[in-house]
């Protein structure tokens, strides 16, 4: 009876479990809202940004691994911010893309696409075609800044946001998980001034019901590679952590919902730089 009775708590313990992986059929599309907000200070001069963007993730193959590749296309943006010149956009909203600034820039990018590639766990292979979105977004911008073009082009090419869209995807676990059970990951976000920068994900699931698992996640961030960095000695990174919460539908085969904030200290110059961000994704659409 004892021997029984332990099967059947063992038995029961493996119901509650589940096997997080992204599940993708030839033509599916999923449309998801993302939203960022950031706060940096220096030298007693605070700027704050917001960018929010919705955009459609349609399946155009799907190997025998199950890794899909995608087309990732802008529907709409929103951006705020302050500096150097406050602005107010929504493509969804407003009737007419500013002119100039920055949010004229973010204008550019509904409808422009580049294609992504992303295995059933979650980690995003490779980013290919992303400079032509630069392009769009640099399109009647002013020629006589070489530097600010350079920036951008580093901040945008393929290899460095692949980190990107990485932070937004968070790498699942290998084996079904059930409540309480943890799992860790890391992934590399190249970061233009500052090198590599290498994420740690301590993930941990809090629940189990209706099909989605819910995860928390403690998320430092460390320098790694300074030396390829032109600007070590003159551009620090002190010290990152962050919290995130999460919900994957095991059914759907997709994240749901990810909430996150990242608390940043950095020195430039000796000069303290501190940098907050609170962000969310979340599926709006499923076809």
């Amino acid at each position: 009876m004892k021997v029984f009775a332990a099967s059947l708590v063992l038995l029961l313990a493996g119901q509650d479990k589940v096997e997080l992986r992204w599940k993708w059929t030839k033509g599916q599309e999923l449309v998801y809202k993302s939203s960022q907000k950031m706060v940096m200070e220096f030298g007693g001069a605070p700027m704050e940004q917001s960018m929010g963007y919705t955009y459609s993730m349609t399946v155009n193959e799907v190997a025998d691994s199950g890794e899909a590749t995608l087309t990732i296309k802008y529907l709409a943006v929103v951006a705020k911010g302050s500096l150097p010149v406050e602005y107010d956009y929504d493509s969804e909203k407003d009737k007419e893309a500013p002119a100039d600034g920055p949010a004229a820039m973010q204008a550019k990018m509904v409808g422009q696409s580049f294609t992504m590639k992303l295995n059933p766990l979650g980690r995003v292979t490779a980013i290919q075609g992303y400079d032509k979105v630069l392009d769009a977004m640099l399109k009647g911008a002013p020629e006589d800044n070489p530097q600010m073009r350079t920036q951008l082009k580093q901040m945008y090419n393929d290899e460095a946001f692949k980190g990107t869209m990485q932070q937004m995807f968070p790498p699942l676990p290998e084996s079904k998980v059930g409540k309480d059970d943890p799992w860790k990951s890391e992934f590399i976000v190249k970061v233009p001034m500052l090198g590599g920068m290498t994420f740690t994900q301590d993930s941990k699931v809090t629940d189990v019901k209706e099909g989605n698992a819910h995860f928390d996640q403690d998320i430092k961030v460390e320098m790694k590679g300074e030396k390829e960095n032109p600007l070590a000695g003159v551009m620090e990174l002190k010290e990152a952590k962050g919290k995130a919460s999460a919900a994957f539908s095991a059914d759907k085969g997709c994240i749901v919902t990810q909430k996150s904030t990242m608390a940043m200290k950095m020195t430039v110059q000796g000069n303290p730089l501190t940098m907050s961000t609170t962000g969310e994704v979340r599926l709006v659409s499923r076809k």
